[in-house]
This record gives C-alpha cells, structure tokens and sequence, in this order.
C-alpha cells in the first residue's frame, strides 16, 4: 500500500510539468516494479538473517560445552600423569593405586558424554527454528512464484492499455504487501516461540553437562584421597601382607545369621581400655 501511494505521487508531482508520455510512465511503471523486487529481495535477507543469528547464538551457548570437555580431558590427563608414577614405586604404592583409580572416569567417556549433551541439543535445533523456516520457506516461494505471475499476467492482460495495466500492476503489487505483512507476523510470533524454546534446550544441555562435570570431578576427588589415605595407611590397607603395628590381636568368629541379627556376643568381656590398641579380624 505504501508503495501505491509513492507511485500516485509521484504521478501527481510530475503532472504539473506537462503531460507524462506513454514511454515515460512505462518507465517509471518499470522503475517501481523494480523497486518493489528489491524491498522484497531486502526483507528475504533480513528474515535469512535473523535466522542465522538464532543458529549461531544457539550454537555459541553450546560451544562452552566443548571446552569444558576440553578441561576436564586436561584434568584427567594431570590426574593419570601424577598417579603412573605412583605405581612404579613399589607393590604397596602399585595396589593402591590399583586399588581405587578405577573408579576415575576414562577421558573418552566424559568426553562422550559431554559431547552428547551438546549434539543432542544441536540436534532439536531444526525442529525448533522448523516453523519459521517454513515461514520464510514460503514467503521465498511466494516472491518466486505468484508475485512473478501477477505481474506477468498484468503485461498479457494489459498489452495494449497502459492505463489498465497500471491499475492491474498496483493492486499485484498490493496483494503482495498483504501477504507480505500476514506472513511477517507469522513469522515474529514463530520467532519469538523459537528463542524461548533455544534458550530452554541450552539450559537442559548445561545441566546435562554439569551433572556429568560434576559426577567426574566427584569421582576423581574421591579416588585420589582414598589412593592417598592408602598409601599413608589412614584408612585401608592395600595389602593382605599389611601391619597397623598393634601387637594386640584377636579373631572374631561369626556366623551367618549373626549378619542378620540386631545384636550378637560382646567380643569385649574382659578387655579394659588400657590394651590401648587391638588388632581384630573376622572369621567365618
């Protein structure tokens, strides 16, 4: 409609300067047209690139992803690179090692797994900007297609009445901007729907990230104290040929039942706190 209006005054402006010619006005009919053309090549630009924005910021927020993989793959590597030393100083050191380092996660599993969050992601991306595709997928057709046939049919209609074909050209050109505006608005509406969901399915990637992060860094933590506490005997001992250097000992006998019973036999009648240690193992 705001192209017509441009088009009107532009006639009304030159009128006063004589009279326009049939060549003239064919010219300027042909200038408007393709005016028109290039608004609409603009706006299929915009639109494409709007939803290339979408795209990139979308796989921006999943980029951290990678290098948080890159990280942790750091820090297994400075885990392993400290503990296979570790191994080579003696049986003791070896069992306990051995002991727990097969509870750390191996890098090519948290790097598995953090890729997976993130290319699951990547991979609901279609469907999600799906709507505004199709959008823009028509509007592209719309421009290709019946607005070239509108203005075609014009010039077969009108070949020998300029006048008509004016009339005929402007409301082609009006029934484009009124499809135009429809499937502008359907568009901002996919939109919008789109950015709403992207930013939902990045928040799932990230946790789905951090869970994993969060399980590893767990894991590594854990085995670690538990090789260190082994080595220095705080807590288990590595070997079946290992001493606490009590020379307090005693075998406690039991049977299966007394797994499942609230209490059993008091294996301390007869002790007193000054043993001040005592060596106990089970036996069965």
């Amino acid at each position: 409609m705001q192209n017509s209006v441009l088009f009107l005054v532009l006639l009304v402006c030159l009128a006063p300067f004589g009279a326009i010619s049939a060549e003239n006005l064919t010219i300027y009919l042909e200038d408007y047209i393709i005016q028109n053309q290039r608004q609409n090549d603009a706006r299929l630009a915009q639109i494409e690139n709007e939803l290339d924005t979408v795209r990139s910021t979308f796989s921006s927020g999943l980029r951290a992803i990678s290098i948080q993989a890159d990280q942790m793959e750091l820090k297994l590597e400075e885990v392993k690179a400290r503990l296979d030393p570790i191994e080579l100083i003696d049986s003791w050191h070896k069992q306990c090692v051995q002991n727990y380092s097969g509870t750390i996660p191996s890098i090519t599993s948290v790097r598995t797994t953090l890729n997976s969050c993130s290319s699951s992601a990547q991979g609901n991306l279609n469907s999600i900007l799906s709507n505004s595709q199709n959008t823009f997928n028509s509007l592209k057709n719309y421009y290709n297609n019946n607005a070239k046939k509108l203005l075609t049919d014009c010039a077969k209609a009108h070949i020998e009445s300029l006048t008509n074909y004016t009339a005929c050209v402007k409301n082609a050109i009006s029934t484009v901007n009124t499809y135009t505006i429809s499937n502008q608005k359907s568009f901002n509406t996919y939109m919008q729907q789109a950015k709403c969901a992207a930013d939902i399915r990045i928040n799932q990637a990230w946790e789905c990230a951090f869970t994993s992060i969060y399980s590893t860094v767990s894991a590594v933590s854990t085995a670690v104290r538990l090789i260190d506490d082994c080595i220095f005997n705080q807590l288990a001992c590595a070997s079946v040929t290992c001493s606490t250097g009590c020379s307090n000992h005693m075998v406690i006998s039991l049977k299966e039942n007394d797994f499942h019973n609230e209490t059993i036999k008091n294996p301390f009648i007869g002790l007193n706190s000054k043993l001040g240690c005592i060596e106990m193992k089970f036996k069965n």
